[in-house]
Protein backbone atom coordinates (compact mmCIF):
# COMPACT_ATOMS: atom_id res chain seq x y z
CA UNK A 1 0.00 0.00 0.00
CA UNK A 2 1.02 3.65 -1.07
CA UNK A 3 2.30 5.98 1.54
CA UNK A 4 -0.65 8.36 0.09
CA UNK A 5 -3.23 5.24 0.64
CA UNK A 6 -1.93 4.35 3.92
CA UNK A 7 -2.76 7.88 5.02
CA UNK A 8 -5.83 8.38 3.32
CA UNK A 9 -7.03 5.17 5.01
CA UNK A 10 -5.99 6.07 8.81
CA UNK A 11 -7.46 9.90 8.60
CA UNK A 12 -10.61 7.93 6.63
CA UNK A 13 -10.61 6.09 10.06
CA UNK A 14 -10.03 8.84 12.39
CA UNK A 15 -12.97 11.22 11.33
CA UNK A 16 -15.11 7.56 11.57
CA UNK A 17 -14.30 6.83 14.59
CA UNK A 18 -14.38 10.42 15.84
CA UNK A 19 -17.90 10.93 14.47
CA UNK A 20 -19.34 7.72 15.61
CA UNK A 21 -17.94 8.20 19.55
CA UNK A 22 -20.38 11.58 20.38
CA UNK A 23 -22.77 9.84 17.97
CA UNK A 24 -23.35 7.22 20.19
CA UNK A 25 -23.51 9.17 23.03
CA UNK A 26 -25.95 11.35 21.40
CA UNK A 27 -28.38 8.23 20.60
CA UNK A 28 -27.95 6.85 23.91
CA UNK A 29 -29.42 10.23 25.28
CA UNK A 30 -32.45 10.22 23.42
CA UNK A 31 -31.42 12.46 20.31
CA UNK A 32 -30.90 12.21 16.75
CA UNK A 33 -26.68 12.98 16.02
CA UNK A 34 -27.49 14.96 12.65
CA UNK A 35 -29.96 17.10 14.44
CA UNK A 36 -27.34 17.85 17.26
CA UNK A 37 -24.82 18.19 14.82
CA UNK A 38 -26.64 20.90 12.00
CA UNK A 39 -28.06 23.01 15.58
CA UNK A 40 -24.57 23.48 16.40
CA UNK A 41 -23.18 24.42 13.17
CA UNK A 42 -26.10 26.58 12.22
CA UNK A 43 -25.76 28.65 15.64
CA UNK A 44 -22.16 28.82 15.25
CA UNK A 45 -21.98 30.21 11.55
CA UNK A 46 -25.19 32.27 12.24
CA UNK A 47 -26.26 35.73 12.56
CA UNK A 48 -26.05 36.00 16.29
CA UNK A 49 -23.84 32.76 17.32
CA UNK A 50 -20.70 34.08 15.18
CA UNK A 51 -20.24 36.99 17.25
CA UNK A 52 -20.43 34.65 20.71
CA UNK A 53 -18.15 32.32 19.18
CA UNK A 54 -15.24 35.20 18.80
CA UNK A 55 -16.26 36.38 22.32
CA UNK A 56 -15.48 33.40 23.97
CA UNK A 57 -12.70 32.77 21.80
CA UNK A 58 -10.93 35.96 23.17
CA UNK A 59 -9.88 34.59 26.24
CA UNK A 60 -8.93 31.14 24.92
CA UNK A 61 -6.61 32.82 22.84
CA UNK A 62 -4.83 34.86 25.23
CA UNK A 63 -4.53 31.64 27.98
CA UNK A 64 -3.60 29.52 24.98
CA UNK A 65 -0.49 31.81 24.53
CA UNK A 66 0.40 31.86 27.85
CA UNK A 67 0.32 27.89 27.81
CA UNK A 68 2.28 27.80 24.61
CA UNK A 69 5.10 29.76 25.90
CA UNK A 70 5.39 27.11 28.99
CA UNK A 71 5.11 24.37 27.19
CA UNK A 72 7.39 25.36 24.57
CA UNK A 73 10.09 25.55 28.02
CA UNK A 74 9.02 22.07 29.12
CA UNK A 75 6.99 23.90 32.04
CA UNK A 76 2.95 22.81 32.61
CA UNK A 77 1.02 25.79 33.27
CA UNK A 78 -2.22 24.42 34.82
CA UNK A 79 -3.18 27.19 36.96
CA UNK A 80 -4.44 29.33 34.11
CA UNK A 81 -7.95 29.80 35.76
CA UNK A 82 -6.72 30.93 38.81
CA UNK A 83 -4.07 33.39 37.26
CA UNK A 84 -7.12 34.77 35.18
CA UNK A 85 -9.30 35.33 38.29
CA UNK A 86 -5.53 36.74 40.16
CA UNK A 87 -5.63 39.20 37.14
CA UNK A 88 -9.46 40.09 36.84
CA UNK A 89 -9.63 40.58 41.28
CA UNK A 90 -6.06 43.45 41.09
CA UNK A 91 -7.69 44.86 37.99
CA UNK A 92 -10.76 45.34 39.41
CA UNK A 93 -9.37 46.68 42.83
CA UNK A 94 -7.46 49.25 41.51
CA UNK A 95 -10.14 49.93 38.81
CA UNK A 96 -12.29 53.23 40.77
CA UNK A 97 -9.05 54.92 40.71
CA UNK A 98 -9.13 55.06 36.84
CA UNK A 99 -11.79 57.32 36.94
CA UNK A 100 -11.54 60.21 34.41
CA UNK A 101 -8.74 58.74 32.80
CA UNK A 102 -10.25 57.85 29.60
CA UNK A 103 -8.38 55.47 27.02
CA UNK A 104 -5.27 55.08 30.05
CA UNK A 105 -7.22 53.98 32.35
CA UNK A 106 -8.11 51.14 29.80
CA UNK A 107 -5.17 50.64 29.19
CA UNK A 108 -3.84 50.34 32.56
CA UNK A 109 -6.74 48.11 34.03
CA UNK A 110 -5.40 45.78 31.60
CA UNK A 111 -2.08 45.94 32.40
CA UNK A 112 -2.69 45.85 36.07
CA UNK A 113 -4.50 42.49 34.96
CA UNK A 114 -1.81 41.19 33.29
CA UNK A 115 0.60 41.82 36.38
CA UNK A 116 -1.77 40.00 39.00
CA UNK A 117 -2.09 36.94 36.67
CA UNK A 118 1.76 37.35 36.18
CA UNK A 119 2.68 37.61 39.70
CA UNK A 120 0.82 34.07 40.56
CA UNK A 121 2.64 32.55 37.56
CA UNK A 122 6.15 33.89 38.91
CA UNK A 123 5.53 32.50 42.36
CA UNK A 124 4.95 29.19 40.89
CA UNK A 125 8.07 29.64 38.60
CA UNK A 126 9.93 30.67 41.87
CA UNK A 127 8.65 27.18 43.79
CA UNK A 128 9.56 25.11 40.84
CA UNK A 129 13.42 26.49 40.17
CA UNK A 130 14.39 27.38 43.55
CA UNK A 131 12.47 24.19 45.33
CA UNK A 132 12.04 21.78 42.80
CA UNK A 133 8.16 21.98 43.58
CA UNK A 134 5.66 20.42 40.61
CA UNK A 135 4.42 23.26 38.89
CA UNK A 136 1.75 20.59 37.88
CA UNK A 137 0.69 20.32 41.51
CA UNK A 138 1.33 24.07 42.64
CA UNK A 139 -0.97 25.41 39.81
CA UNK A 140 -3.71 23.10 40.57
CA UNK A 141 -3.56 23.59 43.96
CA UNK A 142 -3.88 27.51 43.08
CA UNK A 143 -6.56 27.52 40.88
CA UNK A 144 -8.39 25.75 44.29
CA UNK A 145 -6.97 28.81 46.46
CA UNK A 146 -7.83 31.64 43.79
CA UNK A 147 -11.60 29.90 42.94
CA UNK A 148 -12.12 30.33 47.07
CA UNK A 149 -10.71 33.48 47.07
CA UNK A 150 -12.94 35.32 44.75
CA UNK A 151 -15.84 33.69 46.03
CA UNK A 152 -14.86 35.63 49.52
CA UNK A 153 -13.63 38.62 48.11
CA UNK A 154 -17.56 39.12 46.25
CA UNK A 155 -19.14 38.43 49.33
CA UNK A 156 -17.00 40.53 51.80
CA UNK A 157 -14.33 43.35 51.10
CA UNK A 158 -15.17 43.78 47.49
CA UNK A 159 -18.95 43.26 47.54
CA UNK A 160 -21.17 45.69 45.67
CA UNK A 161 -22.51 48.13 48.62
CA UNK A 162 -26.28 47.11 48.22
CA UNK A 163 -24.78 43.69 49.86
CA UNK A 164 -27.44 41.36 47.93
CA UNK A 165 -25.71 39.75 45.25
CA UNK A 166 -22.62 38.61 45.64
CA UNK A 167 -20.84 40.17 42.68
CA UNK A 168 -18.25 43.16 43.57
CA UNK A 169 -18.60 47.14 42.66
CA UNK A 170 -18.94 47.62 38.93
CA UNK A 171 -15.56 49.24 37.56
CA UNK A 172 -15.71 52.78 35.39
CA UNK A 173 -17.04 53.43 32.28
CA UNK A 174 -13.40 54.37 31.55
CA UNK A 175 -12.20 50.76 32.13
CA UNK A 176 -14.93 49.03 30.14
CA UNK A 177 -13.91 47.47 26.27
CA UNK A 178 -16.63 49.23 24.04
CA UNK A 179 -18.77 46.93 21.99
CA UNK A 180 -17.86 46.88 18.45
CA UNK A 181 -20.66 44.95 16.48
CA UNK A 182 -23.86 46.77 17.97
CA UNK A 183 -26.57 43.91 19.20
CA UNK A 184 -24.12 41.75 20.04
CA UNK A 185 -21.22 40.89 23.24
CA UNK A 186 -18.57 40.94 20.69
CA UNK A 187 -16.18 43.77 22.15
CA UNK A 188 -12.82 45.59 21.31
CA UNK A 189 -11.09 42.96 23.40
CA UNK A 190 -10.58 40.75 20.08
CA UNK A 191 -8.01 43.81 19.19
CA UNK A 192 -6.24 42.84 22.14
CA UNK A 193 -6.18 39.14 21.84
CA UNK A 194 -4.95 39.74 17.88
CA UNK A 195 -1.95 42.23 19.27
CA UNK A 196 -0.98 39.59 21.67
CA UNK A 197 -0.50 36.83 18.86
CA UNK A 198 1.75 39.10 17.11
CA UNK A 199 3.50 39.85 19.93
CA UNK A 200 3.93 36.21 21.29
CA UNK A 201 4.74 35.21 17.74
CA UNK A 202 7.74 37.77 17.46
CA UNK A 203 9.10 36.81 21.10
CA UNK A 204 8.70 32.75 20.09
CA UNK A 205 10.67 33.15 16.67
CA UNK A 206 12.65 36.60 16.86
CA UNK A 207 13.89 36.94 20.48
CA UNK A 208 16.63 35.64 22.75
CA UNK A 209 13.83 34.84 25.29
CA UNK A 210 11.80 32.79 23.07
CA UNK A 211 14.92 31.04 21.57
CA UNK A 212 16.05 30.39 25.05
CA UNK A 213 12.44 29.27 26.11
CA UNK A 214 12.80 26.58 23.41
CA UNK A 215 16.30 25.10 24.23
CA UNK A 216 15.06 25.15 27.58
CA UNK A 217 12.17 22.96 26.40
CA UNK A 218 14.22 20.70 24.19
CA UNK A 219 16.85 20.42 26.69
CA UNK A 220 17.78 21.37 30.02
CA UNK A 221 21.29 20.70 30.29
CA UNK A 222 21.86 21.74 27.40
CA UNK A 223 20.41 25.37 28.57
CA UNK A 224 22.24 25.27 31.72
CA UNK A 225 25.41 24.11 29.88
CA UNK A 226 25.28 27.06 27.55
CA UNK A 227 25.53 29.74 30.68
CA UNK A 228 21.33 30.43 30.67
CA UNK A 229 20.15 31.01 34.17
CA UNK A 230 17.97 28.16 34.21
CA UNK A 231 16.63 29.65 37.39
CA UNK A 232 15.78 32.76 36.65
CA UNK A 233 14.62 31.78 33.22
CA UNK A 234 12.00 29.26 34.77
CA UNK A 235 10.54 31.67 36.40
CA UNK A 236 10.13 34.85 33.82
CA UNK A 237 8.47 32.10 32.30
CA UNK A 238 5.92 31.19 34.43
CA UNK A 239 5.45 34.59 34.99
CA UNK A 240 5.14 35.69 31.48
CA UNK A 241 2.61 32.40 30.90
CA UNK A 242 0.53 33.90 34.21
CA UNK A 243 0.55 37.11 32.84
CA UNK A 244 -1.64 36.34 29.51
CA UNK A 245 -4.20 34.22 31.53
CA UNK A 246 -4.18 37.55 34.04
CA UNK A 247 -4.93 39.87 31.05
CA UNK A 248 -7.59 37.46 29.83
CA UNK A 249 -9.36 37.69 33.55
CA UNK A 250 -8.96 41.62 32.98
CA UNK A 251 -10.55 41.64 28.99
CA UNK A 252 -13.55 39.20 30.65
CA UNK A 253 -14.16 42.05 33.24
CA UNK A 254 -13.58 45.14 31.01
CA UNK A 255 -15.53 43.05 28.00
CA UNK A 256 -18.09 40.66 29.83
CA UNK A 257 -18.97 41.24 33.12
CA UNK A 258 -17.83 44.63 34.16
CA UNK A 259 -17.68 43.38 38.10
CA UNK A 260 -16.28 40.28 39.36
CA UNK A 261 -18.04 37.16 39.63
CA UNK A 262 -18.75 33.32 40.58
CA UNK A 263 -17.48 31.04 37.74
CA UNK A 264 -15.65 33.82 35.70
CA UNK A 265 -13.44 31.45 34.09
CA UNK A 266 -15.91 29.21 32.74
CA UNK A 267 -13.02 26.21 32.55
CA UNK A 268 -11.40 28.51 30.30
CA UNK A 269 -7.50 26.64 31.95
CA UNK A 270 -8.34 23.21 31.08
CA UNK A 271 -9.97 24.53 27.22
CA UNK A 272 -6.70 26.95 26.70
CA UNK A 273 -4.00 23.89 27.13
CA UNK A 274 -6.26 22.07 24.59
CA UNK A 275 -6.05 25.28 22.31
CA UNK A 276 -2.36 25.26 22.65
CA UNK A 277 -1.80 21.74 21.79
CA UNK A 278 -4.14 21.91 18.63
CA UNK A 279 -1.97 24.93 17.81
CA UNK A 280 1.22 22.66 17.89
CA UNK A 281 2.05 25.43 20.33
CA UNK A 282 2.46 27.88 17.10
CA UNK A 283 1.00 31.71 18.47
CA UNK A 284 -0.40 32.14 14.63
CA UNK A 285 -2.54 29.29 14.85
CA UNK A 286 -4.00 29.25 18.43
CA UNK A 287 -6.87 31.64 17.57
CA UNK A 288 -7.94 29.32 14.86
CA UNK A 289 -7.67 26.40 17.76
CA UNK A 290 -9.61 29.38 20.38
CA UNK A 291 -12.66 29.97 17.47
CA UNK A 292 -12.74 26.09 17.41
CA UNK A 293 -13.30 25.54 21.19
CA UNK A 294 -15.44 29.04 20.98
CA UNK A 295 -17.54 26.78 18.75
CA UNK A 296 -18.43 24.58 21.69
CA UNK A 297 -18.74 27.20 24.69
CA UNK A 298 -21.23 29.52 22.45
CA UNK A 299 -23.20 26.29 20.95
CA UNK A 300 -23.50 24.71 23.91
CA UNK A 301 -26.22 27.07 25.44
CA UNK A 302 -28.02 26.41 21.89
CA UNK A 303 -27.71 23.05 22.34
CA UNK A 304 -29.18 22.90 25.64
CA UNK A 305 -32.41 25.43 24.72
CA UNK A 306 -33.32 23.90 21.57
CA UNK A 307 -32.43 20.37 21.86
CA UNK A 308 -32.09 19.93 26.10
CA UNK A 309 -29.13 18.47 25.73
CA UNK A 310 -27.14 17.70 28.40
CA UNK A 311 -24.41 19.60 29.07
CA UNK A 312 -22.03 16.91 29.33
CA UNK A 313 -23.01 15.56 25.96
CA UNK A 314 -21.25 19.16 24.71
CA UNK A 315 -18.00 18.36 26.31
CA UNK A 316 -17.99 14.94 24.82
CA UNK A 317 -18.49 16.10 22.04
CA UNK A 318 -15.63 18.61 22.20
CA UNK A 319 -13.25 15.80 23.61
CA UNK A 320 -14.07 13.75 20.57
CA UNK A 321 -12.34 16.59 17.99
CA UNK A 322 -9.11 16.69 20.67
CA UNK A 323 -8.62 13.38 20.18
CA UNK A 324 -9.19 13.66 16.61
CA UNK A 325 -6.82 16.49 16.25
CA UNK A 326 -4.32 14.57 17.97
CA UNK A 327 -5.15 11.15 16.28
CA UNK A 328 -4.73 13.68 12.48
CA UNK A 329 -1.11 14.06 13.60
CA UNK A 330 -0.67 10.67 13.91
CA UNK A 331 -2.35 10.01 10.39
CA UNK A 332 -0.78 12.96 8.58
CA UNK A 333 2.81 13.56 10.26
CA UNK A 334 4.57 16.37 9.53
CA UNK A 335 7.55 16.61 7.37
CA UNK A 336 10.33 16.42 10.14
CA UNK A 337 8.13 13.35 11.90
CA UNK A 338 7.70 11.55 8.39
CA UNK A 339 12.05 12.42 7.76
CA UNK A 340 12.43 11.65 11.57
Amino acid sequence: MSDGLTRLVRVGVVLFVAALVPSLFVVIAGHNPWRVFTTLVLYAFGPQGWSEVLVHAIPLTLIGLGVAFALRAGLFNIGSDGQLIAGAVLAVFFAPYFEGWGIAGLIVFLAIGAIGGGLLGAFVGYLRAWFGASEIIVTIMLNYVMIQMISYLIRGPMQETSRFWPQSYLIPDDCVLPVIVPGTRLHAGVFVALVMVIVAAIVQRRTVLGFQASVLGANPGAAAYAGFHVKRLTLVIMAISGAFAGLAGAVEVGGIYQRLQDNMSEGFGLAGIAVALIARLEAAAIPFAACLFGIFFAGAGALQRELALPFPLVWIIEASVIFAVAALQWAVPSRKAAAA
